[in-house]
């Protein structure tokens, strides 16, 4: 039998959290009273002051909030029609950070979008209208993202993109991208239409419209610590974004895990006395166009990362599943992870997977040692529900807060207490390295491409222009 020298502190920590409802009420708030928060909105800077509120009666110290201006966006009317070879007009919605214009053009459906496929059909591509579903490409071992297939679809001349969810009875999916071309989200039930429409007849015209606006707005990150007992400089770090997208609540993605964030900073505090580093607990904002809340945190912070000895992400951590770690190429700590498991009498899988696509990204970009919450063995197909109108609080179970709550307030209460801790920081070459092998071929960097690609256009929207200034 493994000896659990923090049985004590387990047991407050689960009693709390097994007889209290506090992330369910939490997230009924955010959910309920103050929507998608989406930035620049009144919901935002109403639920930031609440989670301060509520970290505050927790008992954390130097809770605060800290207010950035980043590229906001305002959604219009969008329109998708067929105009040839028959009329026909769907209801879809814009992506974020779509520019206002209109286009019409042939209709090219690339599918779920293979990497290879841009550069094939690219006579295709140029100058026409690009749909790729959200589906992951058959063959495919990793996730491709939404971003990455849109920015492939601009570099092989598309001039308006329609993304299509794979999922059936969800409606049209959002999702950020780039201010460059009109570009709209189409419900898995219209987009096999148009599949339809292409496999029967050939060549299909179809129009798209745009009335979106882009324009600088303000947002926040919340701020609150647990100071350790030690008084050491090293600390921790665990967060959550807290926006959702515009067209919906935002109950998994990701509030979930900002109301996780915040049951342990509460379970934490009533056990700091125990706690030997310093944790502190971070609630992003704009994380879903643009991971500008983490990006601006770290720019900010940049002098005290050095100190930083962990940083767990736990986005939309309180969804169904098991609760595990997913680490950025630190297999180092699985030894130790498999011993405070045992230790918790706890299921804790692990394994590691370099993703870009959340807000442990800015950190370990500047070598802080990441990992983020999910279940290693569930193979993601795509959001599901998640980025339409049905991230709904219905959704969300209260079993699962308790489980990511009980299981992550404790993980990190031994990481912040081990005097082991068998990682160094990886250099930037290293980084590199890790970066590199993210990529097809390991080594293509679409977002520098699109960049130096764009900056060559000749007509520029003055979106688009100000979008360029920013990447410069």
């Amino acid at each position: 039998m493994v000896d659990n020298p923090y049985l004590d502190v387990d047991k407050k920590i689960m009693a709390e959290i097994y007889t209290s409802s506090e992330p369910m009420d939490n997230l009924k708030v955010l959910c309920d009273v103050y929507g998608a928060r989406w930035p620049g909105t009144p919901e935002d800077i109403g639920s930031v002051k609440y989670m301060v509120e509520k970290l505050e009666s927790y008992g954390l110290e130097n809770v605060h909030y800290e207010t950035l201006q980043i590229p906001g966006w305002k959604r219009g009317k969008a329109t998708l029609e067929v105009t040839s070879p028959i009329e026909k007009e769907f209801d879809v919605i814009s992506l974020p950070h779509s520019i206002s214009g209109e286009v019409e053009a042939k209709l090219v459906d690339l599918g779920a979008g293979h990497p290879d496929i841009y550069e094939k059909r690219r006579d295709e591509v140029d100058g026409n209208i690009v749909m790729c579903s959200s589906a992951r490409p058959q063959g495919m071992t990793r996730s491709l993202h939404r971003s990455e297939k849109f920015r492939r679809s601009v570099l092989a001349g598309a001039k308006g993109w329609i993304f299509m969810n794979h999922y059936p009875a969800y409606g049209p999916p959002t999702g950020g991208i780039s201010p460059l071309i009109p570009c709209v989200g189409i419900a898995y039930e219209d987009g096999t239409f148009l599949q339809r429409l292409v496999d029967r007849e050939g060549e299909v015209t179809v129009k798209i419209k745009t009335t979106d606006k882009n324009l600088p707005v303000e947002t926040y990150n919340i701020v609150g610590d647990i100071l350790g007992t030690s008084g050491e400089s090293e600390y921790l770090v665990t967060g959550s974004h807290y926006d959702g997208h515009d067209i919906s609540q935002g109950a998994l993605d990701p509030a979930s895990g900002a109301v996780v964030v915040m049951e342990m900073a509460r379970v934490l505090s009533m056990v700091k006395g125990d706690l030997k580093r310093r944790v502190r607990f971070l609630l992003f904002g704009a994380e879903e166009t643009g991971l500008h809340g983490s990006r601006y945190y770290v720019k900010e912070h940049e002098d005290e990362l050095g100190d930083c000895r962990f940083m767990l992400n736990l986005d939309s951590a309180g969804g169904a599943g098991k609760k595990g770690v997913i680490f950025t190429g630190y297999t180092e700590l699985y030894p130790l992870v498999e011993q405070w498991a045992n230790e918790m009498k706890a299921e804790i899988p692990y394994f590691s997977r370099v993703s870009g696509a959340s807000d442990h990204w800015p950190f370990f970009q500047k070598g802080v040692v990441t990992g983020n919450g999910g279940d290693p063995g569930r193979t993601s197909t795509g959001r599901g529900f998640g980025h339409t109108k049905y991230d709904t609080i219905d959704k969300i179970e209260l079993q699962y807060l308790r489980l990511a709550s009980a299981n992550y307030s404790r993980l990190l209460l031994r990481m912040a207490n081990s005097d082991v801790w068998p990682v160094e920081r990886k250099t930037p070459e290293e980084i590199d390295e890790l970066i590199r092998g993210m990529r097809p071929g390991g080594g293509e960097d679409t977002a520098k491409m699109l960049r130096d690609y764009v900056a060559g256009w000749d007509d520029l929207h003055p979106d688009t222009k100000e979008w360029l200034d920013r990447q410069s």
